[in-house]
């Protein structure tokens, strides 16, 4: 009887060394990121709160300025936590073979279509230009740089998708599959915070 050799760091094979390592590399690489992409929304944020408390001229929201719709703001919100969460539980499951992921990975890019697209129609329907004021300021490039990168999170999502067959990459690499939850979870938090500035407390 021959026993089964095992590496040095834990892993039976070299393939299995080769995964985990490749997971750990997209893993760190989507934190550092998200790290960096924190302090640009954080800008955005700062200069909220600054603009609104400087109101030079009563210029942060002009008399008779137009205001976004709530409802509006909070159905692209919901879409945007509803296909993170989605998402989320779906690479949660037994990797990309399990019925939840055929299921629920379809959903999250389902949704996130629908966010992209109602926040893009709202974008082109504010009502007020970026030179009305601060808030306008504000909120389109807030919102449209959240729109942009949601945007182009779908479009990765959609690629995890389509990947989803047997021989695909997909589930030849389902940790970093896994991981790219983090990246939807983090719009959407944004997302939220964003909607609680811009529709709630501006």
């Amino acid at each position: 009887m021959n026993p089964v050799a095992v590496s040095t760091h834990g892993y039976e094979t070299a393939p299995d060394a080769d995964a985990a390592l490749d997971a750990h590399v997209v893993s760190v690489g989507i934190w550092l990121f998200l790290a960096a992409d924190a302090f640009y929304f954080a800008g955005w944020y700062f200069a909220f709160f600054y603009l609104r408390a400087l109101n030079n001229n009563h210029a942060w929201i002009i008399d008779g300025l137009t205001r976004p719709n709530r409802g509006y703001g909070a159905v692209v919100m919901l879409l945007g936590v509803l296909s993170a969460a989605s998402y989320f539980v779906a690479s949660r499951a037994a990797g990309a073979r399990s019925t939840l992921w055929a299921v629920l990975a379809p959903v999250a890019l389902v949704l996130g279509l629908a966010a992209c697209l109602f926040q893009g129609y709202e974008m082109w329907h504010l009502g007020f230009g970026l030179t009305q004021g601060g808030y306008p300021s504000v909120f389109s490039g807030l919102t449209g740089s959240w729109a942009i990168q949601l945007a182009v999170a779908v479009a990765w999502l959609a690629g995890i998708v389509v990947q989803s067959r047997p021989d695909r990459d997909t589930v030849l690499r389902s940790g970093p599959a896994a991981s790219f939850s983090g990246i939807l979870l983090f719009l959407a938090g944004m997302g939220v915070i964003s909607f609680i500035l811009l529709y709630l407390i501006a």
